[in-house]
C-alpha cells in the first residue's frame, strides 16, 4: 500500500535508534549597523525547527529498511512527524504518566502570541522552562506547531496555568480550546538532502538524518 504523508511516529521516527541528536530553532534575522554604532535586527521570516540525528549501528538488513524509508522521504511532497530528542516529555513528567486521564488545552493567548495559558492539567502540574508543547491548527494543510517554554508555570487546583512565555511566538490560526500535546509534541518535517552511511563487515554505521520543519 502506498504511504501517505506526513508519516506517523510509528511509521518512521519511533522506529529509529538515535545515538546523537541536535534539535534547535535557528534564528532568521537580518543584522545591520547604524552610523552611530548601534546594531539593529529584523525578522526575515518564520523561524523553523531543524534537527540532525546520528543513528545507532544497524545490521545490514535493518539498515536497508531504514534507508528505503529515507529514500521515499527524499521524494517531493514526502514528510514525517518528528519530536524533540532526547527529552520528548515534560521535565517533571518525562513519560507523561501523571497526565493520564487529562486533556490539556489552550486556555488563553495574549496579543502577539508570546504568552499563553493552558487548562486541563493535573492540579499542581509543573511545566518547566525548556519543556516543549505542541498542537495542530488549520486545514489543507494541517499545520503542526511546536513551542518551547521560556518560563516556568504550575497549574492551579483547577488545572489552569498562569501566563507563561513560549518561543517562537504562537502563529495566527490556532483556536482557544485546541488540544495541546505535552508528550512527543511534533513538527511536520522534510529531509535535508545529503545523508549517507558507512557499511562495514557486519553493520551499517554513521547513518545521519537531517530535517527541517515545514508549515506547508
Amino acid at each position: 500500500m502506498a504511504l501517505t504523508f506526513p508519516l506517523s511516529h510509528a511509521q518512521f521516527f519511533d522506529g529509529i535508534t538515535v545515538t546523537e541528536c541536535t534539535f534547535r530553532l535557528p534564528s532568521n534575522l537580518s543584522v545591520s549597523r547604524t552610523r552611530g554604532g548601534g546594531i539593529r535586527t529584523a525578522q526575515l521570516g518564520q523561524r523553523l525547527w531543524s534537527g540532525r540525528l546520528v543513528l545507532a549501528p544497524e545490521t545490514h538488513a535493518q539498515a536497508a529498511r531504514i534507508e528505503a524509508r529515507l529514500e521515499r522521504l527524499s521524494e517531493p511532497g514526502a514528510s514525517f512527524l518528528a519530536y524533540p530528542l532526547p527529552l520528548s516529555g515534560p521535565i517533571s513528567d518525562p513519560t507523561g504518566a501523571t497526565l493520564t486521564g487529562y486533556d490539556p488545552t489552550l486556555h488563553a493567548l495574549q496579543p502577539g502570541g508570546r504568552e499563553i495559558r493552558l487548562a486541563g492539567l493535573p492540579p499542581g502540574f509543573e511545566l518547566t522552562e525548556g519543556d516543549m508543547i505542541g498542537w495542530t491548527y488549520g486545514s489543507n494543510p494541517t499545520r503542526y506547531a511546536l513551542h518551547r517554554l521560556v518560563s516556568d508555570a504550575t497549574a492551579s487546583g483547577d488545572g489552569i496555568t498562569p501566563l507563561f512565555e513560549v518561543v517562537p511566538p504562537v502563529r495566527p490560526g490556532v483556536s482557544i480550546g485546541a488540544a495541546v500535546s505535552l508528550v512527543k509534541p511534533s513538527i511536520k518535517a522534510v529531509l535535508v538532502p545529503g545523508q549517507g552511511a558507512r557499511a562495514i563487515a557486519r553493520v551499517v554505521d554513521g547513518l545521519e538524518v537531517e530535517f527541517v520543519q515545514t508549515l506547508g
